[in-house]
């Protein structure tokens, strides 16, 4: 299955542009998802988005087809075809 990325702010410097489209196996989850960019290309991206008990940092938000994980199986939503997953850093303002 092929699914869309899109990467926002730090996310897309990190990762040297704004969208992906990533080929994974059926059945993967945001989790694999997380590991094949951090495996694929850039190792940092992994310890940007997630803690050190391995759950997603505080203020970043991620979301699968506009849904935030939060409210849907967190890192093991399921993936299917043809889905968009979006990060986004955290943001500060004034």
């Amino acid at each position: 299955m092929k699914v869309k990325v899109k990467v926002f702010a730090m996310f897309r410097e990190l990762l040297g542009t704004s969208i992906l489209t990533v080929e994974m196996k059926d059945g993967s989850t945001v989790n694999d998802l997380i590991n094949w960019i951090s495996d694929n290309i850039n190792s940092k991206f992994k310890n940007e988005i997630l803690d050190r008990n391995r759950n997603i940092k505080k203020y970043v938000k991620v979301l699968v087809n506009g849904r935030n994980i939060d409210f849907l199986e967190g890192l093991n939503t399921k993936l299917k075809d043809g889905d968009v997953i979006s990060f986004f850093p955290p943001v500060a303002g004034g």
